[in-house]
């Protein structure tokens, strides 16, 4: 057995009381590869660093934001290609980064945001 994380975007359009939808459409997909959670955390809305788009039928979306989680899992190294391709088809899903990781949760969003700088000049008043 191997430990991987998946890192997801979803797109910014679904209604934050159905994201636990999709978070679950990826769930079933590491289930039905035989895989057993660890650990994750739900997606929150970020900024995204660079403009991506996604063609969804005949329309393309060019986005500047959108929900980001992840989802750590074990499973069985011939079960990830078809982790992957479950992935790949579900529509809400903006990208996805599937990898190996250690066992221990070291670094979470959560934990990261509650220690960062606040952005110069934000929430500070102009003197001059």
């Amino acid at each position: 057995m191997q430990i991987y994380e998946i890192g997801y975007l979803i797109l910014p359009s679904i209604p934050e009381d159905k994201l636990s939808t999709v978070t679950d459409k990826i769930r079933k997909v590491i289930a039905d590869g035989e895989g057993t959670e660890i650990d994750a955390e739900d997606p929150f809305k970020e900024d995204l660093a660079y403009s991506m788009s996604k063609t969804i039928g005949a329309s393309r979306y060019v986005l500047n934001d959108a929900y980001l989680g992840w989802i750590k899992f074990e499973a069985e190294r011939s079960s990830v290609p078809d982790i992957k391709l479950g992935l790949d088809k579900i529509e809400e899903v903006l990208r996805f980064l599937l990898i190996k990781a250690p066992r221990e949760t070291t670094f979470t969003f959560t934990k990261a945001r509650a220690v960062a700088p606040t952005p110069a000049g934000v929430g500070v008043e102009n003197t001059v």
